[in-house]
């Protein structure tokens, strides 16, 4: 696939667009630990990254064979939400990338709309997405179900197989795969053979390179890119 079949972008949120990851780990570990399920901040990263919150809760609570406090996830989305404010950060070159994609450019995430707002607002990169957010919420099943990467590519007019999308986790890049789309894994925090694994196209580590990744006219024959 080169440009010349690239008609829509889509990235992933947390992890590609902002490094909220290790924030949302440490708290949800934190916070399970205090509610008496005793978990690491390195076991949250490996088990639940890029799933959903309810896919996390339902196997946290399957895991221990008992419910979570009622007040559970309200409490780790406050505690998120002032660790937000305090160090929430874009990816590294994220900016610079959006601002050199001339081809339209969505959001496809598990999350939900108010946890994208707010992520893509403290770090200033909302603007570059004119309200186009797509949510796992929005859809019957979250990734790795290909269903919120269908629904971006039908709201935003566009044949999945003429799609790119940037993702991070093992969930998400099968969600994209599954759905027809060429896939990017951004390796940057995660397991590039695990990534390659799932489906992955490319496996990059540098978002600066994204950009001349996809506008070049190359082959996309399946070769990993450094």
């Amino acid at each position: 696939m080169g440009i010349s079949q690239c008609d829509l972008v889509i990235f992933d949120c947390d992890g590609v667009l902002v490094d909220s990851e290790p924030i949302v780990n440490r708290i949800f570990a934190e916070t399970l630990t205090e509610a008496g399920f005793q978990i690491t901040y390195e076991q949250v990263t490996q088990q639940f990254m890029g799933k959903s919150l309810a896919t996390c809760l339902a196997i946290i609570e399957e895991t221990y064979g008992r419910r979570l406090p009622p007040t559970f996830t309200e409490r780790c989305k406050e505690r998120e939400f002032t660790a937000f404010q305090q160090e929430l950060r874009p990816v590294s070159g994220i900016a610079e990338t959006l601002e050199q994609i001339s081809l339209p450019k969505c959001v496809a995430s598990n999350s939900s709309h108010r946890h994208i707002q707010v992520v893509l607002t403290l770090t200033g990169l909302l603007h570059q997405f004119d309200g186009k957010l797509y949510s796992a919420y929005d859809v019957e099943r979250p990734k790795p179900f290909p269903d919120v990467y269908l629904y971006a590519a039908q709201q935003m007019n566009t044949d999945p197989s003429r799609c790119v999308v940037v993702e991070d986790s093992v969930p998400g890049v099968q969600a994209a795969s599954a759905a027809g789309m060429t896939v990017f894994g951004y390796a940057q925090r995660s397991d590039r053979a695990a990534l390659l694994a799932a489906g992955a196209t490319f496996i990059f580590d540098d978002m600066q390179n994204f950009p001349g990744m996809i506008n070049a006219e190359s082959n996309f024959q399946g070769i990993e890119v450094k």
